[in-house]
């Protein structure tokens, strides 16, 4: 995965707790930590107008992980609940807390699955589009799909109150329209002034964008 220089961080904790059994277990630490960021590789084909996004949210929805303990253990561990973090913030409201039995773990996947089937979109990224004679046009992209992004590790993950692991989801929406050209966006339609870009409006931007965005949506855990 290459490294992007951050614009915005967002994080979801999922957080210390106890586990009841019949050896009580201190729970590790895991954050989910989704990063909106600018690449200064993805310039738009067009000198002069640029494209800037500045904001957004993601709608969490189902976190799966899976990991091999050292004693032979295989732990899956799936927690359910919608959760909103916000790009500027990095607020997840409602908090997001997952019990995990602190040790290391060898094999380890983590599933994040976005929300989606609401009147919601479950991705949201926004923006200012400014042209060729200076004229700024705010940007709205919106995408409501139940993706899951998956992260991994080669190494052993240890999980412990004083020692997090973090999985890093890389969200970079200058990537995804870095095809879309100036004329493409100068004849977008504007609703109230805005270029909205969804599944129903500029449905032909938003085609493009969403396969980039499922393509150029990089996962890591460490």
């Amino acid at each position: 995965m290459k490294r992007l220089n951050g614009l915005l961080t967002l994080a979801a904790i999922i957080s210390a707790g106890l586990l009841s059994s019949c050896e009580e277990e201190r729970a590790g630490n895991l954050n989910i930590s989704t990063q909106m960021t600018r690449s200064s590789t993805a310039i738009m084909q067009t000198g002069s107008p640029m494209l800037v996004f500045n904001s957004g949210y993601v709608v969490v929805r189902e976190v799966v992980f899976d990991g091999d303990m050292a004693d032979g253990r295989t732990i899956s561990i799936t927690e359910e609940k919608i959760t909103t973090i916000d790009m500027v913030t990095g607020v997840a409201n409602p908090p997001f807390l997952m019990d995990i039995p602190a040790g290391t773990y060898t094999s380890v996947n983590l599933g994040i699955e976005i929300q989606d089937e609401t009147d919601r979109p479950s991705v949201v990224a926004e923006g200012v589009f400014t042209n060729a004679a200076g004229v700024a046009t705010p940007v709205r992209f919106e995408f409501n799909s139940g993706e899951v992004f998956e992260a991994n590790s080669d190494e052993p993950v240890t999980l412990s109150a004083a020692t997090p692991a973090t999985a890093k989801i890389t969200f970079d929406p200058h990537v995804w329209f870095s095809t879309i050209t100036a004329a493409q966006l100068n004849n977008a339609v504007r609703t109230n002034g805005v270029i909205i870009v969804s599944e129903t409006r500029n449905t032909g931007i938003f085609n493009i964008v969403a396969d980039r965005l499922d393509d150029a949506t990089d996962a890591e855990f460490r």
